[in-house]
């Protein structure tokens, strides 16, 4: 078995290479590389699945302005306490410390 078989059975947990439907031995006739768009959407489109075209890799982009103002000191942390957790967690913890815990005494430890 392939290498690339192999690490797709270990991860998925399923045989590439076994039929789904009867269990029987499949083998690859074809690979389609990314470059062969016109391949990917003659099969699409005739599954009913293309799309249109999309993008599939992340345009250039400009770098940060430079005339922007860098920042002189760093942003500060604000604590805000959110008052409806804090009052359930009261609640919790009170409703536990007044819960009365049986005493269960076993012979075998006493």
């Amino acid at each position: 078995m392939a290498v690339w078989a192999r690490l797709i059975k270990r991860i998925y947990e399923v045989d590439p290479l076994e039929c789904p439907e009867c269990g029987g031995a499949m083998k690859i006739i074809r690979f389609i590389e990314r470059r062969q768009i016109d391949v990917i959407k003659r099969i699409l489109r005739h599954f009913g699945l293309w799309l249109g075209s999309i993008r599939t890799h992340a345009s250039p982009r400009a770098p940060p302005n430079a005339a922007s103002p860098k920042p002189t000191a760093p942003r500060e942390f604000e604590w805000v306490p959110d008052g409806e957790l804090l009052e359930a967690q009261v609640r919790e913890m009170q409703a536990e410390a007044s819960r009365e815990w049986p005493l269960v005494l076993d012979p075998e430890f006493l």
